[in-house]
């Protein structure tokens, strides 16, 4: 009964939404359970552990010198910034009330977390969301989550799978390493009209099914598409184009709860393209 409550904490945290039960079942089993009482401490400042934690019940309090910064309640994430710069820690954690959180170390994190888009994408989301002067990480102008974003594409780059992100008008805004396969470097892309990365030229159905505005069960999955190989590249001289099949999902600044339901104030923000490489895929050869 312990287990099943724990479980039911874990599908509330933002972080976990994108994965199914079983998923979450191992990520549970690989992570380490904590119980604190009010007042015990986590972690303190300069203390360095490659470790995030999740809380599954009560609050925890982040403070520098005593002074509280933030409270953090069930669902929330914390710790995150040791974990994926591996440095020591910029602030102290204590429990605020009686907690208990989920441990979750470098190895389960990539396991798990880092080879999942949408969860990296929320990750990027909360984090951006956050004080800098709270937690010396973001202020809440476009340039700093942009800088954020840079700060943190190690753990995007960590899957060989190619991630873009378009804007509302199809233009590339963000682009992972694995674009190199198409002979490709991150910038080259930036900026450029995605349809014209793609080898055939896209129908407005075609273009509106693949730069969806849906999420979750209507998001567009495994649609097969071809992308350009750059002509400046030595692979161009072996193929035009890759065959790669792709799951897209609209991007907005609300819960995906939130963009379903009717009526709901939202702003649609772009579309996250993940293309994987089928197995046995095609090439357009020269």
């Amino acid at each position: 009964m312990e287990t099943l409550k724990d479980l039911e904490a874990l599908k509330q945290a933002s972080i976990c939404h994108f994965f199914q039960e079983a998923e979450l079942d191992r990520i549970y089993n690989a992570g380490k359970k904590l119980t604190l009482k009010k007042d015990q401490v986590l972690f303190s400042e300069n203390s360095f552990q490659e470790t995030l934690y999740i809380i599954l019940s009560g609050k925890m309090e982040v403070y520098k010198k005593q002074k509280q910064i933030s409270v953090r309640e069930a669902g929330d994430f914390l710790g995150e910034m040791a974990l994926l710069e591996s440095k020591p820690r910029s602030a102290s954690v204590r429990a605020f009330t009686d907690a208990e959180l989920l441990e979750i170390d470098k190895k389960t994190f990539f396991d798990f977390f880092a080879p999942n888009p949408k969860a990296v994408w929320e990750i990027l989301k909360v984090i951006s969301a956050r004080n800098r002067a709270d937690l010396e990480v973001i202020v809440a102008s476009y340039q700093e989550i942009r800088n954020s974003r840079e700060k943190y594409r190690k753990v995007v780059d960590s899957t060989s799978d190619i991630i873009i992100q378009t804007d509302p008008k199809g233009k590339i805004i963000f682009a992972n390493k694995a674009v190199s396969f198409l002979g490709f470097d991150v910038f080259d892309l930036i900026g450029q009209d995605f349809e014209n990365f793609c080898e055939d030229t896209l129908s407005d159905t075609s273009k509106a099914h693949i730069l969806t505005r849906r999420v979750g069960p209507r998001a567009t999955t495994d649609q097969e598409i071809s992308l350009k190989v750059n002509e400046q590249s030595q692979l161009y001289e072996v193929c035009r184009s890759m065959s790669f099949v792709i799951t897209t999902t609209g991007m907005w600044d609300v819960p995906q709860e939130f963009v379903m339901k009717r009526g709901a104030k939202k702003e649609f923000q772009g579309t996250m393209l993940v293309a994987r490489k089928e197995k046995y895929g095609s090439y357009r050869l020269v």
